[in-house]
């Protein structure tokens, strides 16, 4: 990977060894090597060790702890969670200072003589959930590189190189898209490479850890998972047929694969938190305790589809603006809409197409999909466009009071049916002949096994629509994109529409059942978990009109205390006797009592085709291998 521009200043200056960071010319490589030493031994307490070590040379020096984290889509580097910083040479401490307006930023001054640079601190791994993610238990680890850094500012990730080795506890089986050099006492040592080859290769460890081979040809792709118990590795044949069929089934879309290997990492637990990270050869994974067995809730399993289509689309093929010479220049979002809106469209046909999904479950995700942004009253005054900037809207990364209003990171699923619509508009438009499978296999070629990226702009995804499908394409997205209450049109270009009826949905119904709540969204306009505490209320509702907001508790029920039952049988009550439902509220310490005048019953999002219209949908769904 090469750097997007020419060095800075001050980067050129430490290069040439005037001051700071020294180049080792007696390398065949004459990067830097900075070497790396983490011990995440100490599985009690969560801390994790670390110990850096870098040549210099006297004078000013300014270190540098990730702030832009790739696939984050915002400065999320967790600073807030490293202790205990001590800088030294030839062990002789030396004194360091916090810039005052970048907190991420350490300046010092090498004394004479100083060779080396030693750099040590703690990186306290969270406890609980509510100090972020929970990311290493007495069963697992996921170790991101990025959260036990420092390097020296200014210079290009791929301008240095690092020699990175890990401590696991004893017995533990890893994963990670890295190569082994050696074990020494029970230490892992990888292979010197680049800075950026590092952060973009995380490890998954686990006492109880297995792998299995997806694909053995000649770019190999691997399924490496870890879980709370060994019972759980014991996959399903047809959960692992699936996950076979998904390399396939991506290889018909997007052709030849931009990576010499590529490890699924995935955590199966109910205590280590849930993740989905994209990364060039490897992606970070985290879901259901009984996935691989395929008991546990289906609505979880377009994750891997979506991580690993971010090898072609996100990694490989990178938006302009969101490839940065280092982790501490902005990133610029503009394009998230083709990032990660393209993205979780492919997830949801791949996931279809692989059989992760069935025919019934896909229509049913994307029923629910539609019927959320129909009802989603933010499209008023937001645009889909402003949402690419949440990741940095939402800097404290805390639960909307009013999620449907305020909007939050919906370029991923409304992107996902922008791209819907353009698919059925090209299908249209060639009466069948071509797909948006087509623009993917051109867009997305000359992945040559690297890690090499290739920039791309807004124009040239325009041109390669034209070039499939001539039309005029910057009007079709546009206008979808920036205007608001755009019209979501790709369903209805694909021969089916939504229609509400009080037949539970699969999806909203197997959500219900995985995060113990009841969703009534699309009838009185709220969710509540099982005792009663409202979790959602949507925007303009009959629950909204009626006063309710969430983290409110409902007592009870036309006089009767809470259940979720006695709620549905309220529901029904209305839609006969057209008499309003009664609730008692508890918020903080008052209570009070509300009417909700709803008679319209349960409702609940489904699919059906459009009498003489042509059956699109079917066609993109349907398995190409």
């Amino acid at each position: 990977m090469s750097a997007m521009s020419a060095l800075p200043r001050v980067a050129l200056a430490l290069a040439l060894g005037v001051g700071g960071l020294a180049s080792a010319p007696s390398r065949a490589d004459d990067r830097p090597l900075i070497q790396l030493q983490v011990d995440a031994s100490d599985l009690a307490r969560r801390i994790q060790h670390v110990r850096l070590q870098m040549p210099v040379q006297p004078g000013p020096l300014r270190l540098w702890y990730p702030r832009w984290i790739p696939g984050n889509h915002a400065p999320t580097g967790p600073i807030n969670q490293i202790a205990g910083l001590r800088l030294s040479a030839g062990g002789q401490g030396i004194a360091w200072t916090r810039d005052d307006t970048d907190m991420y930023a350490f300046d010092l001054v090498v004394p004479p003589g100083a060779q080396t640079l030693d750099v040590e601190f703690d990186y306290l791994s969270p406890t609980a959930s509510d100090q972020g993610r929970v990311a290493m238990t007495q069963d697992m680890l996921s170790l991101q590189w990025h959260r036990v850094l420092m390097y020296p500012a200014e210079m290009a990730a791929d301008a240095i190189r690092v020699e990175a080795r890990l401590r696991l506890p004893a017995e533990w089986s890893y994963g990670t898209a890295l190569t082994l050099q050696s074990v020494e006492r029970g230490e892992l040592h990888f292979a010197p490479q680049a800075l950026v080859d590092l952060v973009d290769s995380p490890v998954y460890a686990g006492r109880h850890f297995q792998r299995f081979e997806l694909d053995q040809g000649s770019t190999p792709v691997a399924l490496n998972v870890m879980a709370d118990e060994p019972e759980q590795l014991l996959a399903s044949a047809p959960m692992l047929d699936a996950h076979r069929a998904l390399v396939k089934e991506a290889d018909a879309v997007f052709g030849a694969r931009p990576f010499a290997h590529y490890d699924f990492l995935l955590a199966l637990s109910d205590t280590f938190s849930g993740i989905g990270l994209e990364h060039h050869q490897s992606s970070e994974n985290g879901t259901y305790a009984d996935y691989l067995r395929g008991e546990g809730p289906f609505i979880d399993n377009d994750l891997l589809p979506h991580e690993y289509v971010h090898a072609w689309v996100g990694k490989y093929r990178r938006p302009v603006g969101t490839f940065t010479p280092h982790y501490n220049t902005p990133m610029r979002n503009g394009l998230l809409w083709v990032y990660e809106g393209q993205t979780q469209y492919w997830a949801v046909v791949l996931a279809a197409r692989s059989g992760l999904w069935t025919s019934e479950q896909t229509q049913e995700v994307i029923a629910q999909t539609v019927a959320n942004y129909e009802t989603r009253k933010g499209r008023q005054w937001r645009s889909l466009h402003d949402t690419v900037h949440q990741g940095i809207v939402d800097f404290n990364d805390l639960p909307q009071a009013w999620g449907d209003w305020q909007r939050g990171f919906d370029f991923y699923a409304e992107g996902s049916l922008l791209w819907l619509a353009v698919d059925a508009e090209i299908r249209q438009l060639s009466k069948g002949r071509r797909s948006l499978d087509d623009v993917a296999k051109a867009f997305y070629a000359g992945g040559d096994g690297s890690t090499r990226v290739s920039q791309f702009t807004e124009d040239d995804v325009f041109a390669a629509l034209q070039a499939v499908q001539p039309g005029d394409w910057p009007a079709f997205i546009e206008s979808r994109l920036d205007a608001v209450d755009a019209p979501l049109d790709g369903l209805e270009k694909a021969g089916w529409r939504i229609i509400y009826n009080e037949q539970p949905n699969l999806a909203i119904e197997d959500a219900e059942s995985a995060g113990g709540y009841d969703d009534y969204s699309y009838s009185l306009g709220l969710s509540l978990d099982d005792e009663g505490l409202i979790s959602s209320v949507v925007w303009q509702s009959p629950a909204f009109v009626a006063g309710l907001a969430k983290d409110t508790q409902v007592v009870a029920v036309n006089g009767r205390a809470y259940s979720a039952s006695r709620l549905e049988r309220a529901i029904r009550r209305a839609q006969q006797d057209r008499q309003p439902i009664d609730l008692l509220l508890r918020q903080d310490d008052h209570y009070r009592h509300v009417q909700i005048n709803y008679h319209d019953g349960l409702r609940y999002p489904h699919l059906q085709r459009i009498d003489g219209s042509r059956d699109w949908l079917t066609s993109i769904v349907k398995a190409r291998r």
